[in-house]
């Protein structure tokens, strides 16, 4: 017999992180809710928790392995999302243990050596495919894709677009959906579109929650350098087998990366995985401005200090004119509160 309740309380919160370390698993932060169930003796037996639409945390006590304990934490996930009005959830697990998870109605949407991304209702793959193949429209020729986050979208950005799609019959841009960045996705797809209509060659698309979001490539936005190479193949499989495709794209484009760790690792994934299944990779040098690369981080730097000067160096006009608009307000003010990370 075992009863449920949300996690809250220290000890609670404690026996959590027990259990998660005893099945090599870690607390993975940001956590919206956190169910457990609980034995007789007050025991936490099983444990999962809702990070935005992603399942987490997942974890039972060894000696109860094969009594369902899974299944009733998934339920009680799957009934919290509904009640939150979620129609459509992620889940990570270990490759071998994916097939457990299709009675639930979870369906496999890539998998990696030792682990699998799941998901769960519905809009899902198919749908995000079916958009993605609108965009591509009757485009027959081999195409490059750029992926980019633009937080927000810079000189450096617009000159890596540029040299990508001089080199390119096409290019797909698309953008990061996720919304864990100070500029809002909207804003950011808005201004990638803007800062390259002038570009005749080229189609800016939202890379929906397939390409480098916080369920195919977590990493990115926890800065987990560890799980980035782990992370990065599952996100590196969906684009090579589904988007890749649809998109008819051969080449693939990215700009150096000087500054973050887990960036740097996916770039080195992405060349280790992407050219044995049939696309290119080619890392471009990053525009530099005063003697540095230009990055987003270091104009979310001089935003923070109060130079905005100093940013509109590194911004196209139209991320400057941006800069003037009262939506730009609140973005300034949270970056502002909290220091970028570099």
């Amino acid at each position: 017999m075992y009863y449920e309740r949300i996690l809250t309380s220290r000890s609670d919160l404690e026996q959590r992180e027990r259990l998660l370390v005893s099945r090599g698993l870690r607390a993975p932060g940001g956590e919206d809710v956190i169910y457990g169930l609980f034995d007789c003796d007050d025991r936490l037996s099983a444990t999962g928790s809702l990070v935005r639409n992603i399942i987490q945390g997942v974890a039972v006590r060894e000696e109860y392995d094969g009594e369902g304990l899974t299944s009733k934490i998934l339920t009680l996930l799957l009934r919290h999302a509904s009640e939150r009005g979620l129609r459509h959830l992620f889940l990570f697990t270990k490759t071998d243990s994916a097939p457990r998870f299709a009675s639930l109605g979870f369906r496999t949407v890539a998998a990696a050596a030792s682990s699998s991304l799941l998901e769960w209702g519905r809009p899902g793959i198919e749908e995000f495919l079916a958009r993605l193949s609108e965009t591509a429209g009757n485009e027959t020729t081999g195409a490059s894709c750029v992926v980019v986050n633009c937080n927000p979208f810079t000189l450096g950005h617009r000159y890596l677009i540029e040299q990508a799609a001089a080199a390119s019959g096409r290019l797909y841009v698309l953008v990061v959906k996720e919304d864990m960045s100070k500029f809002p996705f909207d804003v950011r797809l808005r201004l990638v579109s803007e800062g390259v209509s002038g570009i005749g060659n080229v189609t800016v698309a939202s890379g929906g929650d397939y390409a480098v979001s916080g369920a195919t490539f977590p990493s990115y936005f926890t800065r987990e350098e560890d799980l980035a190479s782990e992370h990065a193949e599952l996100d590196l499989e969906i684009f090579a087998s589904m988007i890749a495709p649809v998109l008819r794209v051969t080449r693939r484009f990215v700009g150096e990366e000087p500054f973050s760790g887990v960036t740097r690792v996916y770039n080195q994934t992405m060349k280790r995985v992407l050219p044995p299944r049939g696309i290119q990779v080619t890392e471009l040098k990053r525009l530099e401005i005063g003697g540095e690369p230009v990055s987003a981080s270091r104009v979310r730097r001089f935003l923070g200090e109060g130079r905005l000067e100093k940013a509109r160096e590194l911004v196209p006009p139209c991320t400057r004119f941006f800069f003037e608009t009262p939506e730009f307000k609140p973005i300034l003010k949270s970056i502002a509160e909290k220091p970028p990370r570099q």
